[in-house]
């Protein structure tokens, strides 16, 4: 390894993980200044993480307040660090650190809170695709319809909340006024999705919750029938499923179908 190569692995180790032995390297070590001129580089990556990590996580940041939010995100850091090359894509695991006893009985909240906008940014973030005109499902010969599976939009993502994190995140944006407490609830099931640059999402209930697990886990929409038989009259199986699939399209969810025999 060259000398510079060395220099640049020792000068990246006292940022990142407070390694000492790089200070005799620089220019000026033995000036009074030194350790605070050093600690600017040191404590600066620090506040750009935070920083990146405030944006991710507005409604946890207003949620716990800015102080404790930037405690807990050095914390964080320290704990975890980057491994890309983009700060979009640091932070993944804040959810687990909210979970943590230190939260007390907030912690449920907490993480279900990070968790979200961890989700509300890949929606955000997914590739871009098109969505399937509804008019290709007139395509599907009548015999085919029992094997016909479906593909849905990168951006697409479900989610499961068990406390009133959603309130604390309405608040937060000013839709609402903030819950007097953290609390838990019973779970309620989520969809999200993008649609051009906007962001949508809606509670599902708990037939629609498992027809479109099944659907993007690549079941064909016969099975997709056999599994709402089991929540739903016999008489409104068909039905019901005609209806998800049409909520489906016309929310855009779907990119495409595959037929029998393809793959």
């Amino acid at each position: 390894m060259t000398a510079l190569a060395d220099l640049q692995r020792a000068f990246q180790a006292r940022i990142l993980t407070h390694e000492p032995g790089i200070e005799s390297q620089l220019l000026g070590s033995t000036r009074p200044d030194f350790d605070a001129r050093l600690g600017a580089y040191v404590g600066g990556y620090r506040s750009r993480l935070v920083e990146a990590l405030g944006t991710t996580y507005r409604a946890l940041r207003a949620t716990l307040g800015a102080a404790e939010f930037e405690r807990r995100m050095h914390a964080y850091i320290d704990a975890h660090p980057s491994r890309h090359y983009s700060v979009r894509y640091y932070g993944a695991a804040v959810a687990d650190l909210m979970g943590l006893p230190e939260s007390g009985d907030a912690a449920p909240v907490l993480a279900d809170l990070a968790r979200w906008e961890w989700l509300l940014a890949e929606v955000f973030d997914a590739p871009d695709d098109v969505p399937l005109a509804a008019d290709a499902l007139a395509a599907v010969p009548p015999d085919a319809w029992g094997e016909v599976s479906f593909r849905f939009r990168a951006s697409l993502r479900r989610f499961e909340s068990r406390s009133n994190a959603l309130e604390f995140w309405r608040a937060s944006n000013e839709l609402a006024a903030a819950p007097a407490l953290p609390c838990t609830t019973p779970p309620v099931s989520w969809v999200l999705w993008r649609r051009g640059v906007a962001t949508f999402f809606r509670s599902v209930d708990s037939t629609e919750r498992l027809a479109l697990d099944a659907a993007v886990a690549g079941e064909s929409f016969g099975a997709i029938c056999e599994r709402l038989a089991a929540c739903v009259d016999a008489e409104q199986v068909a039905l019901r499923a005609a209806s998800l699939l049409r909520g489906w399209l016309a929310e855009e969810l779907i990119a495409g179908l595959r037929l029998p025999g393809e793959a």
